[in-house]
């Protein structure tokens, strides 16, 4: 995916938080790892130059891309910028059984990790997110304030819910909203609208930060549609019949609306999902579009 949209960048508000966020972030899950090609220190920086230079000043990371790799990256390269980085805690850095990494989010826990962020970084955490945690630990209330207290002491300015994996994602979604959370971060796209569209009224109604991603539905709306993911990319956790019968559904329904409009794939994927009241959506590039 390439980072250039050919869209003139807008800024929009983070709910109730009051940040100015590019209407299009840099989800930085590709900087520092090989989730989806091989990693390329050079080629990462050169992409956070570039989202700079097309006036994208929100980043969103997690301390588990690269094992902490991703946040050090990206605090290097923006250091000195007026940016927004958003980071996420709730893996345990380094710690995989196989295969997958290991959520930890006792309070403990999570206040370390979230000031070791904050050291790689070499900021204030513009947004702290839960990374994808059942609705126990967002309705967890000693969590919340312990949290409330990084708040307090400097090293986060807001915080938040990243909402995944996709199973129970609107009670967790409406159990953030309700716990106090300032945002949540939801897949939301053309072909996956559901349940994206009702968090989305209900975060309006309670003035939520509402951060979006997986806007091109691993590669169906793109005008390239790989789909044949490495073995690293975790793409492949997609189920096959569903990207059969989404690529077939996009060429034959989507395709030829884009055409009509002048504007391929791509572009359209984003439009739809600006054309709704969202903060900002996060886009994964792993190229520079010429």
């Amino acid at each position: 995916m390439s980072i250039n949209y050919g869209l003139a960048m807008h800024y929009r508000v983070l709910g109730r938080t009051g940040i100015r966020v590019s209407e299009i972030g840099l989800g930085a899950w590709v900087i520092g790892t090989d989730m989806y090609v091989a990693h390329d220190r050079e080629r990462d920086i050169a992409l956070i130059r570039t989202a700079l230079d097309l006036g994208i000043n929100t980043f969103d990371t997690a301390d588990m891309y690269g094992e902490g790799l991703s946040e050090k990256i990206l605090g290097e390269a923006l250091r000195g910028y007026d940016v927004n980085v958003f980071t996420k805690v709730g893996y345990e850095v380094g710690k995989v059984v196989d295969g997958r990494h290991v959520q930890n989010f006792s309070i403990n826990y999570i206040v370390n990790a979230v000031k070791e962020s904050y050291n790689r970084l070499g900021r204030r955490i513009t947004l702290l997110q839960l990374h994808n945690p059942p609705i126990n630990i967002i309705k967890d209330r000693e969590l919340h304030k312990a949290l409330l207290k990084l708040v307090e002491e400097s090293y986060v300015e807001h915080i938040g819910v990243a909402l995944g994996p996709e199973t129970n994602i609107l009670n967790e979604g409406l159990a953030a909203i309700d716990e106090g959370y300032e945002a949540i971060m939801f897949v939301f796209n053309i072909l996956e609208q559901e349940p994206g569209r009702t968090l989305i009224r209900r975060g309006v109604e309670d003035s939520i930060g509402l951060i979006t991603r997986v806007p091109h539905a691993s590669n169906v709306l793109t005008e390239r549609q790989d789909v044949n993911f490495g073995p690293s990319d975790h793409r492949n956790l997609r189920s096959r019949d569903w990207v059969v019968k989404a690529l077939e559904f996009t060429n034959t329904r989507i395709r030829p609306m884009a055409k009509s409009l002048g504007i391929d794939l791509e572009t359209l994927a984003i439009k739809y999902i600006l054309s709704y009241p969202v903060s900002t959506v996060m886009v994964t590039a792993t190229s520079q579009r010429s």
